[in-house]
């Protein structure tokens, strides 16, 4: 258990090379499905979620990862439709950083404001994504990969949060360093 899930980390991680921004060639499933793992903003706040989310009361533990995936989507539409903003690249940074003080302070935080940040978290990571994957060729196919990507990451983030042993604790420890570093990295460049 332990081998496998070091290796499922190491190959989720392994392709951090840029953060999702306009630029990208976006053609086809493939590049949606690959867009979520080459950004490390949106690949950090996608763990994130999920390891927030299997750490959640029970009664928010499936609608943190679905409420994000639908905001992901809302946000895709948007920002097929509308400008970008450097405000938007800011909220994602925040996101990035935000989440790490969540899982550092092992927040309790309400349901509303859980359900609330998820969906704000989503809308914003999807408008980025927006911006070139709904109006690339093959625009519905890059959609789906990127879903089904997200879906992953969220997935892969609920089942290391899942782990309650020693484990557990460093990788929460690993997440919050990570996001941490990261967020500020991205806060100040």
């Amino acid at each position: 258990m332990k081998k496998s899930l070091l290796i499922l980390m190491a190959l989720v991680g392994f392709p951090l090379t840029a953060m999702a921004h306009p630029g990208h060639d976006a053609v086809g499933f493939m590049s949606g499905f690959l867009h979520p793992l080459t950004g490390l903003d949106h690949l950090l706040v996608m763990l994130a979620i999920g390891f927030w989310a299997a750490r959640a009361p029970t009664e928010n533990r499936f609608q943190i990862p679905t409420l994000f995936i639908i905001f992901l989507l809302i946000g895709l539409t948007m920002g097929a439709f509308m400008t970008a903003s450097s405000m938007v690249e800011l909220g994602i940074a925040v996101s990035v950083l935000a989440m790490g003080l969540i899982l550092f302070l092992s927040a309790r935080i309400s349901a509303l404001w859980q359900l609330m940040l998820t969906s704000m978290f989503g809308l914003m990571h999807g408008f980025v994504h927006g911006q070139e994957l709904i109006l690339a060729e093959h625009g519905f196919m890059a959609i789906l990969g990127l879903t089904l990507t997200t879906a992953g990451l969220l997935a892969v983030g609920f089942l290391l949060g899942r782990q309650k042993d020693r484990i557990g604790q460093y990788l929460q420890s690993l997440l919050i360093s990570v996001l941490a570093v990261a967020g500020a990295f991205f806060l100040i460049a």
